[in-house]
């Protein structure tokens, strides 16, 4: 077309379609910007007389949803130069997501195809209405030929300093030398204040110095038009350098090199007077990348400020970028100052700040022993000596583990060993040997044997106990079941440190020694240590007495180990045991979901909300809304005796309706093992119990959607824990469904103003893309999205669209056991 790089109405329609099939839309793009678009183009070409393919994708892009508008310039532009460096990588991904674009072609109704054709009419009419001014043209083309002889000659070439390209001159209609220079002009002024060196030296050129004294707020822009144009500077040269202003004394000088506006002798002037400006290392720094090159200075006094004016993290920052950029050698200097400071008992950075500003000098391994030492002599005065030995143990095993520099990593291992020993010899009794040494396996490290020997014998710990601690075995175990020594905890972590060494016919026998000695705590560890062998054992050595004998132990542990091991095992214990197993765990389920809502959740979700007006008590209100202050003076008030107390001596709070509802949607799909069906059963009772006042909806998924609540039902716990154990990870992961009936949720059942959806999943998603349009409508609803993610087994880039196209926020786990702990955080940060 000769006005329009595109034809409006047909650039729109084909940008719309394109938007609506592409695999990154975040909100598909209504009809009604198809009617926008040809709009707003025309108006822009009323207003401005013409029109540019940057108009085109300029309207494109405000016209697009926030979330769209990346895509949408990268798509206009694609229609507007479909040859232009095309990327065929992109092509390439791009082909296999063909949508079936019959479908998109449809789009629009037939009102809005007769308003498109109606449109189409008054671009026509612009197209052919249009005169061409050739007259006009002819005098661009003289002025251009003009140009193109004279460009390097003044004033041509230093007006030309103010247009990028020759486009400008078209657009801006210039047809004479007097244009030029009117239109440098004004573009000149919009630049002042942010002048750059060769716009001033094109100004000397076009007689402009009167604008930039006038206009200028920027101390160099004038000093330098002034020296360019030959006026005496040297008052306004005192006078910066009396100013103690930095910034202009730096900028002025940077322009006046740039400009060659100075004579040698100002010049090498403001160069000696800089040694007197730069205080600090930061003042150092900006010199050096304003003038290209490190000044001179005074190391000494530069440094000196600098360790008392910044930390050190800053400051070795700023010394490395002057080292490596600038080829100074400030990092040695500085380290060397920070050394002696700990020598005189001012100041020793922090081991973490040395691990993060590794150097191998000798007075960064001096730093580095006094901050360890220093950390070791503030754990020597704590209370709990053992435990900030383990917090410092763990913490420099972590910084040794992930520092960069191998210098430092090695320095870091090398005291490690000490610090484990301190950490033993720091324990008081010996159960806080036995803590120390757990943890200190836990985390990958190996205690010496001697340390631990030599410790147990000062804390006066039985030989077999300082055995046990050093070196674990079977025969050990065994002795400690057959003798009833040992507690459940104690079996169970020696238990633990054997691990395969505890084979089938092993637990035969230790099963056979605990029953014959009716050593509860060890038929209790052992079930908790393998379920299922451990009753096989049981039942094959006294039969369904026997299993019923470890039964009644299992109580002994923990809770969540008894749940994991119910999971994982199920499906193979006999009818008998089976029943009775599940009695057990549903029983510490319930207490689980309860001692976690009320431990983590607290009152942060309490449904109907107190306000502060009291009223006597009816039946059908909750006895938590008793206000027992009001209650006691009432009572006195009235002189009332025990006997004589009825239901409406007592207050309760009055209460407006909860606003607070949430959905949880949970992953069971066949990825899902016992550890994390255990941890996601905690959850659920936690929210159940602690949400009873809310609105709240949770439903399991895999490629079907399992309804454990809907928003507005009430439901019973016991029903609950025993739907929730007879739970089993199956089919795959198809989260559309889950959406669908979360909507529905929120939509059908829900009167709050809060929303919070919670999405949890840890495999690959099968619809991901039908699930698209639910997340969108999250957003429209205006929900809280949050989706939670394991750190390593999911695709991360999948979870990054869910929560971009939702408006969400997304968040990993990388413990199971942490489960419960992150639902009850999203849920006190949301309410």
């Amino acid at each position: 077309m000769g006005i329009f790089p595109e034809n409006p109405c047909e650039f729109a329609v084909e940008f719309i379609r394109r938007m609506r099939i592409h695999p990154d839309i975040v909100q598909i793009p209504s009809s009604r910007q198809v009617m926008s678009i040809p709009r707003l183009i025309v108006a822009r070409y009323y207003r401005k007389g013409n029109i540019t393919p940057s108009d085109f994708i300029e309207v494109s892009t405000v016209t697009s949803y926030p979330g769209n508008q990346d895509l949408a310039k990268q798509i206009s532009f694609e229609i507007l130069f479909p040859n232009y460096k095309k990327d065929l990588a992109s092509s390439f991904f791009q082909e296999g997501s063909d949508v079936d674009e019959t479908l998109e072609d449809d789009f629009l109704t037939p009102e809005e195809k007769s308003y498109l054709e109606e449109f189409q009419d008054l671009i026509d009419e612009i197209e052919m209405s249009k005169s061409v001014d050739t007259e006009f043209l002819q005098k661009i083309e003289n002025f251009m030929e003009e140009l193109n002889q004279k460009r390097e000659e003044e004033p041509f070439k230093s007006a030309l300093n103010f247009f990028p390209d020759e486009t400008e001159l078209y657009k801006e209609k210039i047809t004479s030398l007097e244009e030029l220079l009117n239109e440098a002009k004004r573009r000149f002024e919009q630049k002042i204040n942010s002048l750059e060196p060769e716009d001033l030296k094109a100004s000397k050129q076009l007689n402009l110095n009167d604008l930039i004294q006038e206009k200028s707020k920027r101390n160099w822009e004038k000093i330098t038009s002034k020296a360019l144009n030959n006026q005496d500077i040297t008052p306004d040269l005192n006078d910066l350098m009396n100013s103690n202003n930095f910034e202009d004394f730096i900028q002025s000088l940077k322009y006046l090199s740039e400009t060659n506006s100075l004579n040698e002798d100002q010049l090498q002037m403001m160069k000696d007077e800089i040694k007197n400006q730069i205080d600090n290392l930061e003042q150092l720094f900006q010199a050096a990348k304003n003038l290209g090159e490190t000044p001179q200075f005074d190391q000494d006094k530069v440094l000196q400020n600098s360790l008392k004016k910044s930390s050190f993290n800053h400051n070795f920052n700023l010394a490395n970028s002057l080292d490596q950029y600038f080829g100074t050698n400030l990092r040695t200097q500085l380290l060397d100052k920070y050394d002696q400071m700990a020598q005189d008992f001012q100041f020793t950075p922090s081991i973490e700040n040395l691990t993060k500003n590794a150097f191998a000098n000798k007075s960064w391994n001096d730093l580095l022993n006094r901050a360890i030492q220093n950390a070791v002599n503030e754990a020597m005065n704590q209370k709990k000596k053992f435990e900030e030995f383990k917090n410092l143990t763990h913490q420099m095993q972590q910084l040794s583990n992930s520092c960069a520099n191998m210098h430092c990593s090695q320095k870091l291992a090398q005291q490690i060993p000490d610090i484990m020993k301190k950490s033993l010899e720091a324990c008081e009794n010996p159960h806080e040997l036995k803590d120390t040494v757990e943890f200190l396996r836990k985390i990958g490290l190996k205690p010496n044997p001697e340390d631990i020997k030599s410790t147990g014998q000062k804390l006066g710990m039985p030989e077999e106990e300082i055995f046990e601690l050093i070196e674990p075995n079977y025969q050990l175990l065994k002795k400690l079941i057959d003798k009833k020594l040992g507690d459940f905890e104690r079996i169970s972590n020696l238990m633990n440190q054997l691990g395969d060494q505890i084979n089938k016919e092993r637990m035969k026998e230790l099963i056979s020694s605990a029953l014959a000695s009716e050593n509860r705590d060890a038929l209790g560890a052992l079930g908790h240590f393998d379920l299922e062998q451990a009753l096989k054992a049981a039942q094959f050595m006294g039969g369904e007495e026997g299993q019923d004998k470890l039964i009644q132990c299992l109580g002994a542990g923990s809770g969540e180990n008894l749940l994991k091991q119910w999971y994982m095992h199920r499906k193979n214990l006999t009818p008998h045991a089976k029943e009775k197993v599940k009695e057990l765990a549903k029983k510490m389920l319930i207490e689980l979901g309860i001692f976690y809502s009320r431990a983590r959740l607290g009152s942060s979700v309490s449904g109907p909300i107190p306000i502060n007006i009291v009223r006597p008590f009816a039946i059908g209100d909750d006895f938590e809304n008793v206000d027992l202050e009001e209650t006691i003076n009432n009572i006195l008030e009235k002189g009332k005796k025990l006997d004589h107390i009825n239901y409406d001596d007592f207050f309760v709070y009055e209460t407006a309706k909860g606003q607070r509802s949430a959905c949880f949607e949970l992953d069971i799909s066949g990825s899902m093992s016992g550890e994390k069906l255990a941890s996601m059963a905690i959850s659920t009772t936690m929210l159940v119990y602690g949400m009873k006042k809310d609105e709240l909806a949770i439903t399991f998924f895999e490629s079907d959607t399992h309804i454990l609540k809907e928003m507005d039902e009430k439901i019973d716990l016991e029903n609950l824990a025993d739907e929730l154990l007879m739970v089993s990870a199956r089919g795959g992961t198809r989260i559309q469904k889950a959406l669908e009936w979360a909507r529905r949720q929120f939509k059908e059942k829900s009167g709050s103003r809060e929303k919070l959806n919670v999405l949890f999943t840890d495999a690959e998603i099968y619809d991901l893309k039908q699930a698209m349009e639910e997340l969108r409508i999250f957003r429209s609803m205006g929900i809280d999205f949050v989706l939670v993610v394991p750190e390593t087994s999911f695709n991360l880039e999948d979870a990054k669209k869910i929560v971009k196209i939702a408006g969400g926020q997304l968040l990993t786990i990388k413990d199971w056991n942490e489960f419960p702990d992150l639902i009850s955080e999203i849920i006190k940060s949301k309410f």
